[in-house]
């Protein structure tokens, strides 16, 4: 299966954040739209980086309310590593795996098109798990 299955079963929304937007902003569209990670962009639209719950957390931690504060840039991780809708969902669980990461942006020709997470890959793996079983039992009620 290729990631563009998953995204033709999800859609293909992909909620932003400007990189000037403050912390406590961002807490609150992560909960309200019950996502663990936003895209950055600048003000053109540019992706510039990715900020997850943890990086909240993270910060929330180190400098307790006084992280709040701060904007979106400064607690961001700037270096995303993309994926593209060809990609194979073992290829991109490898690499999330790898690099420790839950959320990797879909990017074709340069274009953003989705974002998937580990979420998504494992109800995409036990969906196709679900799917096997039942072939096999219409197997096993076939040979009787």
């Amino acid at each position: 299966m290729r990631l563009s299955d998953i995204l033709a079963s999800k859609g293909s929304e992909v909620v932003t954040i400007l990189q000037t937007a403050g912390i406590e902003a961002a807490a609150k569209v992560l909960r309200d739209r019950k996502f663990g990670a936003l895209l950055v962009v600048d003000a053109k639209g540019t992706m510039v980086g990715i900020m997850s719950e943890r990086d909240i957390i993270r910060i929330v931690g180190d400098l307790g309310g006084k992280g709040l504060s701060l904007q979106v840039q400064d607690i961001m991780t700037r270096s995303i590593r993309t994926c593209k809708s060809s990609d194979s969902v073992e290829d991109m669980m490898e690499m999330m795996a790898k690099f420790r990461i839950r959320h990797v942006p879909v990017v074709d020709d340069g274009k953003l098109i989705g974002l998937v997470s580990q979420t998504d890959l494992i109800k995409q793996q036990l969906a196709a798990l679900d799917d096997q079983a039942q072939l096999m039992k219409n197997i096993n009620i076939a040979r009787k």
